[in-house]
């Protein structure tokens, strides 16, 4: 988290509040966050107009009049709060520290950036994992692609079945981890995965070229739900690893202890592949075979 559907939500709201407007200066407080920038310094932006704000997978592309592109890459804790002309109404997401309705900047936040008519952009990050790369437009456009992004999960030209089928096929390890590599589905993460899965009923430990064939669409429309339900909803609400769910989603991703709310089964929480992993032990039973994840267990590798 943040992941494509959280990421998508700061591109709209970018989109729908600050395109055409003039940047009239900012605050950067952490300069590390522009690590490997061709561009050392933010000063280039200053007086520019904002055009417009495009996304690939998880990278979030700013771009400015004068070919100048500000990319970024919220990592697993950064968040984009947008206060409105006159303060009144504001535009949040992300991560959910710090909290949406509270005071900005706050002692999380790293960068500010003024335009003109009033409206404040604030970059905030408690882990300060992200990162800004500003470079003219095209750069940053290739240094994207370099990347090597699988297709979208959703979207303009979103994975199909033949493409799952291919990337899962040649990988052994378990299918929540396959799935977590962004150049086999570009945006998703450990909420969404975690989701996917239980809506397929596919245990997360299941080696990613032991799906079952007739498994592939059952997943493929699973993870195409779970990142439009999170889109829908502006991402999903989960604070301090705990979900607080709207209309019962997210559905086990944060809800240990609760009940299934398929089968009324405790949910449970384990270690696959490093990560924190929610599941439904009816209804994603362990494949015969495949030895048990390690239980509920801290684990985090800061590439999310």
């Amino acid at each position: 988290m943040p992941e494509l559907p959280e990421v998508e939500t700061m591109r709209r709201n970018i989109e729908r509040s600050l395109v055409g407007e003039r940047v009239r200066d900012y605050n950067l407080t952490l300069p590390r966050l522009l690590r490997d920038s061709p561009l050392p310094a933010l000063d280039p932006i200053v007086g520019k107009i904002l055009l417009g704000a495009r996304r690939r997978a998880k990278v979030l592309m700013i771009d400015f009049d004068d070919d100048l592109t500000l990319a970024m890459h919220a990592k697993l804790a950064g968040q984009i709060a947008i206060i409105l002309p006159g303060g009144d109404d504001r535009l949040v997401a992300g991560h959910p520290h710090p909290s949406p309705t509270g005071d900005f900047p706050s002692k999380m936040t790293h960068l500010t950036i003024n335009f003109e008519n009033g409206a404040i952009l604030y970059y905030s990050d408690i882990r300060q994992f992200g990162w800004f790369r500003l470079a003219p437009t095209e750069e940053i456009s290739d240094m994207v692609a370099a990347m090597n992004f699988g297709p979208e999960g959703i979207g303009e030209n979103p994975v199909g079945v033949e493409t799952l089928r291919k990337g899962l096929a040649r990988r052994r390890i378990p299918v929540k981890s396959a799935l977590l590599d962004q150049k086999l589905v570009a945006g998703i993460g450990n909420i969404y995965v975690d989701e996917a899965l239980h809506r397929a009923k596919i245990h997360p430990s299941t080696p990613a070229n032991q799906v079952p064939e007739e498994k592939l669409p059952i997943l493929l429309d699973a993870v195409q739900w779970a990142l439009t339900e999170g889109l829908r909803q502006g991402g999903a609400k989960i604070i301090g690893t705990k979900a607080y769910p709207v209309d019962n989603f997210p559905e086990v991703h944060g809800r240990e202890g609760e009940p299934c709310p398929v089968c009324g089964t405790t949910i449970i929480k384990v270690r696959v592949g490093q990560r924190g992993t929610y599941l439904c032990p009816y209804c994603q039973p362990l494949p015969e075979g495949v030895p048990p994840p390690p239980a509920n267990a801290k684990a985090y590798d800061g590439k999310d």
